[in-house]
């Protein structure tokens, strides 16, 4: 398969337990492709006013913030701290979306709002369901009243035997008034989406990259050459190079919020796809007891790649994002496997606990109870050790009940 297009599967539709998703025309072919990873998931947007724009990555810019192959003094710093974040508040804090369907079409649009942001592995911790407020033929009005806080949505279409799910997990933000028009194609369960209002620019974005990407025709490079060395330029760098341009021509139309959550999220995504590759990789090397195989790999790693994206992004907006508390325990999973040369989850807990972030700390302590360490295995020492140090209220209820249900 393809890695890099495994990637966008797994960018667009991180859980497997969630409900199928449809595609747009266009992206029906990354599902042949990818296949059977996951349900497929659209994200590609008509938009009349603004054409989605076919980049060339032969010619992108060279990359500014994102997986840059500079000093390795990152990789060796297992806490990112960032800034604090200034809000302020918009002056609207409604949330409005018009859902548009096409003549003819008659199921019903529906929203489901995740009340208390995604976790590390793409599961809604609270979830509502909202229903249309009003409608006019096949024109949907949907509100949410007086909202204090960006949060993650999905829209759904009511199915015959299913939903079906054609925007998962977007981020909207008090003040957003976005219209969606929903196209048919010549599949079943296959839309076509077009964004435009107040807003709408955050999903443009996303779904200009997936676009551009399927029309890429580029000649794809493995990501690693035969003396394990990374290619120079192997399509995920491309891609990176891309979705940043992408971020950065959009910038002007999403807030400060959203500009640094789309970092976080998607790009974090791509950083975490990276790593895990990288893992498999070393493991591989490990296997066949090559130690030198091993350290030449390692050594390319530290020497070209560093994530150093996250710079500038306010703290609050690295505790909100899906994918970022997950990338930073597969960086700092790596980083104790490239030095041990195994990963020793009581390493990995102890360089967690450096994480400056507290709130974030916080919140990759619990995932990495949740979702890495079997606790048979931790004999309950670093448990218990957690639940005296975490502080935040959701992450020490996840760990009490872990510790409860295994019967520590």
């Amino acid at each position: 398969m393809n890695g890099a297009i495994a990637f966008l599967i797994l960018l667009s539709n991180s859980c497997l337990n969630r409900p199928a998703m449809a595609l747009s025309r266009n992206a029906a072919k990354l599902m042949i492709i990818a296949a059977p990873l996951h349900q497929p998931a659209k994200r590609f947007m008509r938009n009349t006013k603004t054409k989605p724009q076919i980049i060339n990555p032969k010619k992108n810019k060279p990359m500014k913030s994102t997986l840059n192959r500079t000093s390795k003094q990152a990789l060796h710093n297992g806490s990112a701290k960032g800034n604090q974040v200034i809000t302020t508040s918009p002056v609207k804090k409604d949330v409005v979306f018009e859902v548009v369907l096409e003549e003819g079409m008659t199921c019903r649009p529906f929203l489901i709002v995740y009340e208390k942001g995604i976790d590390a592995r793409g599961l809604p911790t609270t979830k509502r369901t909202v229903q249309s407020k009003s409608n006019t033929g096949t024109s949907y009005m949907f509100e949410l009243k007086d909202q204090s806080k960006p949060l993650y949505f999905s829209l759904l279409l009511t199915g015959y035997l299913m939903d079906i799910t054609i925007a998962r997990e977007y981020h909207f933000e008090p003040g957003d008034d976005v219209k969606i028009n929903v196209h048919q194609t010549d599949v079943p369960n296959i839309y076509d989406l077009d964004f435009s209002g107040r807003g709408s620019g955050k999903y443009r974005c996303q779904n200009e990259f997936l676009y551009a990407v399927e029309t890429d025709t580029v000649k794809v490079l493995p990501e690693f050459t035969k003396e394990n060395q990374y290619n120079k330029d192997n399509q995920l760098f491309r891609y990176t190079n891309l979705l940043y341009d992408l971020i950065e021509k959009y910038q002007p139309e999403m807030s400060d919020y959203s500009y640094h959550l789309l970092h976080a999220d998607v790009l974090g995504n791509m950083g975490n796809y990276l790593l895990t590759n990288l893992q498999v990789k070393l493991h591989e090397q490990l296997s066949k007891k090559d130690t030198a195989g091993f350290k030449v790999l390692a050594k390319s790693f530290s020497d070209q790649y560093q994530f150093d994206f996250v710079g500038n992004i306010p703290d609050s907006v690295l505790l909100d994002s899906k994918e970022y508390a997950l990338f930073m325990i597969e960086r700092i999973k790596t980083k104790v496997l490239i030095d041990f040369a195994t990963v020793n989850y009581a390493i990995v807990y102890e360089r967690i606990k450096r994480v400056d972030n507290v709130a974030l700390r916080d919140k990759m302590i619990a995932a990495l109870f949740k979702y890495y360490i079997r606790l048979e295995d931790d004999n309950g020492s670093m448990i218990i050790d957690a639940i005296s140090l975490v502080k935040d209220k959701g992450s020490l209820d996840t760990l009490k009940t872990l510790i409860n249900y295994q019967k520590v």
